[in-house]
């Protein structure tokens, strides 16, 4: 893949949408029969990471470790994620969230959903230690003390152990940054306002409710209208 930007489609790549995934394993599931289709837009299958956008039906897994370092965020429906004490976290569509590789939990999938995600299988080290790594991270994409300053404010919200991935939030004054080599993979939510992305290859403007990709390594620039606020999941590649 060459593409320094993506556009992601909720539906998969415009005349070739998403494709059937393999079936879930029975011994994993406590109900539902669920049929998942998706499409990954990028993947780095030597680094366990992937990016793209999935679909599924009503299914309820069992409480386990989950997998993955997973950055989702909700299409369509709604989830519940269980933990182990009996909290009960409640997700609809315009929520992200994010959770750790290792971390205790339950999907109870009450119906259909589509989310974009962002999931690196990575190793973790095990000095790895924030608050990121003990819950499951739900962003506050309200805009609540987000303001934007001269040029830009930031927050990460979520830091994976192995440092290699993060979920930050962004507001920017109108600005121009020339180019410059993208320093990770990045899906980028445009919460508010408008991000336009030029590349040698086009320029594209990203709307509020838009959700760009960006490739490490490539150059880009970047131009906001004021009051523009992201919501970006990176990952850095060694490679």
């Amino acid at each position: 893949m060459t593409d320094a930007v993506l556009r992601f489609h909720p539906d998969g790549p415009p005349g070739k949408g998403m494709k059937r995934w393999e079936e879930m394993d029975p011994a994993e599931l406590m109900s539902g029969e669920p049929v998942q289709n998706g499409h990954t837009y990028h993947e780095i299958e030597a680094e366990g990471y992937l990016a793209g956008v999935w679909d599924c039906t009503a299914f309820v897994d069992h409480m386990g470790d989950y997998s993955v370092d997973e950055y989702m965020y909700l299409l369509e429906g709604t989830l519940i994620m269980r933990m182990p004490g009996g909290e009960e976290i409640h997700l609809k569509a315009g929520d992200a969230f994010v959770i750790p590789k290792g971390l205790k939990c339950q999907w109870e999938q009450p119906s259909y959903i589509k989310k974009f995600f962002m999931i690196l299988d990575g190793p973790v080290p095990e000095e790895g230690c924030n608050p990121s790594l003990t819950r499951i991270t739900v962003p506050d994409v309200s805009g609540g003390g987000m303001a934007a300053g001269s040029v830009v404010t930031e927050r990460v919200d979520f830091a994976n152990a192995a440092g290699n991935m993060q979920v930050r939030q962004s507001a920017h004054a109108a600005n121009a940054i020339p180019s410059l080599q993208v320093s990770a993979h990045q899906l980028i939510q445009v919460l508010e306002g408008s991000l336009t992305l030029t590349s040698d290859a086009d320029e594209e403007t990203f709307a509020a409710g838009d959700t760009a990709y960006l490739m490490q390594g490539s150059t880009v620039g970047w131009s906001t209208t004021n009051g523009t606020r992201l919501l970006t999941s990176s990952y850095c590649s060694p490679t």
